[in-house]
């Protein structure tokens, strides 16, 4: 297994978004994966709040699920990006990322 991280570019928006949950679909996991589902901003930093540290096996994360998500406490952003870190022992695979928002009114 290698340690890793996939980044996606970021979508920018005529109008601030507020995030609403985020969900990630995999194949079911298994003991030792192990990884962090972050948004970035516009200047491809982590955005404040918006991360979350998922290890199979504690907290909601069970061995077999093939779905986690999570609600960040972020501010609102008009820039918006992916980074997934994998630091388990064990390689996984990823199927699909949504992401709900909702336009903000300034």
């Amino acid at each position: 297994p290698l340690a890793g991280v996939y980044e996606t570019q970021s979508q920018l928006f005529s109008e601030k978004v507020s995030i609403k949950e985020i969900r990630v679909y995999t194949e079911p996991l298994v003991t030792n994966n192990e990884f962090t589902i972050a948004l970035i901003g516009s200047n491809l930093g982590v955005i404040t709040n918006s991360s979350r540290t998922f290890t199979v096996g504690t907290d909601a994360t069970a061995v077999g699920n093939d779905i986690v998500r999570y609600t960040p406490d972020m501010n609102q952003t008009h820039a918006l990006g992916l980074r997934i870190t994998n630091s388990g022992s064990v390689n996984m695979v990823f199927q699909k990322v949504e992401i709900d928002y909702e336009f903000t009114k300034s």
